[in-house]
């Protein structure tokens, strides 16, 4: 048992560091968009504020209003950010289908959403509405 643990986790940190070399490449795969809208997911699924405020370029737009760094978005509160209807939004994307627009990824087809695109090489998320 032991012995599959520790492939188990020897194939998790080798697929991590290929995922780490793929998003210093200078034009993301489209395969990147997805997995980036997965992690957005997850975070939004398991509301988890603090791995949400580390997928986020700042500053970014939060509801209108611009939150210049992690702590001023992390001050902004489980409440503002995972409100029940931008939970069911997000959770319901297909990130297979999602394309670039000139404002980014959109995940949501209106209001709320969360837009991303990518930042200095880095996907980043850019907007919460």
């Amino acid at each position: 048992m032991k012995k599959w643990k520790a492939i188990a986790i020897t194939a998790i940190m080798l697929l991590t560091c290929v995922g780490c070399g793929a998003q210093e490449t200078a034009a993301p795969a489209p395969t990147d968009n997805t997995s980036f809208a997965e992690n957005i997911q997850s975070a939004m699924a398991d509301k988890d504020l603090a791995a949400l405020a580390d997928l986020c370029s700042y500053p970014l737009a939060v509801n209108g209003e611009v939150v210049e760094d992690k702590e001023s978005f992390l001050a902004l509160g489980e409440d503002t950010i995972f409100t029940e209807e931008r939970c069911a939004v997000i959770a319901a994307v297909d990130v297979s289908a999602l394309e670039e627009t000139k404002a980014g990824v959109i995940m949501g087809d209106a209001t709320p959403n969360i837009i991303f695109k990518s930042v200095d090489g880095n996907f980043g998320i850019t907007g919460i509405n």
